[in-house]
């Protein structure tokens, strides 16, 4: 059996989505199913955290965003060697194209919305999401065979916009094998990352950098913590829109605390992992995750984070004792942050928790099966 997996971009700068589209893909051809990626951008040379013997094409999207007409004949070719199609979101041209194609054809596709449908998502440009919708959008939601949800809070939220007919299921992400059966030893980050600091303790922002990330409150959080924590310092790892990007070093370069803090830009495969194992905890303060990719990635390296109320996976967090609950505001941040590294000992039992959480929840072998289950099933129609 193949899937064909559809996603705009499968470059790393995006974030979560490239990601848990990668792991899920390796698990899936690691249990023995042919996988292939179509996408519209991706990294130049190798893909780091992709199986190198998966294909991944790469499809010329033009401005407007449009498919040439040569470019749609390539993506039918790739949804016609397919047995099922699962496409990565909702607003944009290629998984959108793909689910046309698919219906046309009569290929059944799985849709994972990646949060796209949460209040906080639809609030951003909310007209003209609306107005996809309902042009575009409820046609691709219509005609999925299933719509794929990461977490029961991502359903719940969702429901009312969903239309009736297709199946809707919760599976969980999976992460890097990699994380879970050899995480990597505290000490490899100082071969990518000379420049850091070898103090504790080390907070690891490792996300895009975007508004909703809440980046602002917790540089605005450090100063009191640094004078209370005097070797602390926060390495931010992402990628984002270069006018954010510089407006964030401005506002750190500012702060009293600006010696402690790092920019060291989008990483990925054993960098990434090395940075994520020597970190202290995770501090992604984020008004809204739908899931919490590099939080779950920074458990399978037993590593503890703090948890605010818009993680999708707060709540089995905080259930198996691996986070600490946090606010949004910078005064919220510092207070838990504190607590926190206070309870050196409380740490290191709170990070072995949340490993463990991720080996009975998110492991490759579980998440691949129920994935493999539900393509099977597709494939052999009702």
């Amino acid at each position: 059996m193949r899937v064909g997996h559809v996603i705009q971009s499968a470059s790393h700068s995006v974030g979560g989505p490239t990601a848990s589209t990668f792991a899920l893909c390796n698990a899936v051809h690691l249990s023995g199913c042919d996988c292939a990626i179509a996408c519209g951008v991706k990294d130049s040379g190798e893909q780091p955290g992709l199986d190198p013997t998966i294909e991944i094409s790469v499809f010329n999207i033009q401005r407007p965003p449009l498919l040439s007409r040569a470019e749609k004949g390539n993506l039918e070719s790739f949804i016609r060697a397919s047995d099922v199609i699962h496409l990565h979101g909702l607003w944009d041209t290629l998984p959108c194209t793909a689910a046309k194609f698919s219906l046309k054809i009569g290929k059944p596709y799985v849709l994972s919305l990646h949060g796209m449908l949460l209040e906080r998502s639809l609030a951003n440009h909310r007209l003209r999401k609306m107005l996809f919708l309902s042009i575009v959008g409820n046609r691709v939601l219509r005609g999925a065979a299933a719509i794929h949800f990461t977490t029961k809070a991502e359903l719940e939220q969702a429901g009312s916009v969903l239309p009736e007919g297709p199946e809707r299921l919760v599976i969980p992400l999976t992460i890097e094998s990699s994380l879970i059966d050899n995480p990597p030893n505290g000490n490899l980050w100082r071969q990518y990352f000379p420049q850091l600091p070898d103090s504790w303790p080390r907070l690891l922002f490792l996300s895009r950098i975007h508004p909703v990330k809440n980046l602002p409150s917790l540089l605005a959080a450090l100063p009191p913590l640094v004078r209370e924590f005097p070797g602390l310092h926060l390495v931010v790892a992402g990628g984002g829109d270069p006018g954010y990007v510089r407006k964030m070093k401005a506002m750190a370069s500012a702060s009293s605390a600006a010696r402690g803090v790092f920019f060291v830009g989008p990483i990925a495969g054993e960098s990434k992992a090395a940075l994520i194992s020597s970190a202290t905890v995770m501090a992604i303060p984020s008004f809204h995750e739908n899931f919490g990719m590099a939080i779950a990635e920074g458990l399978a390296c037993s590593v503890p984070t703090i948890v605010t109320p818009g993680l999708g996976i707060g709540a089995e967090i905080l259930a198996c004792g691996a986070g600490f609950p946090c606010g949004e505001d910078s005064n919220s941040i510092a207070e838990s942050l504190a607590t926190f590294l206070r309870r050196r000992a409380w740490l290191l039992g709170a990070g072995e928790n949340g490993r463990q959480w991720v080996l009975r929840t998110l492991s490759a072998s579980s998440v691949a099966g129920q994935f493999n289950r539900l393509y099977a099933r597709l494939a052999n129609g009702p």
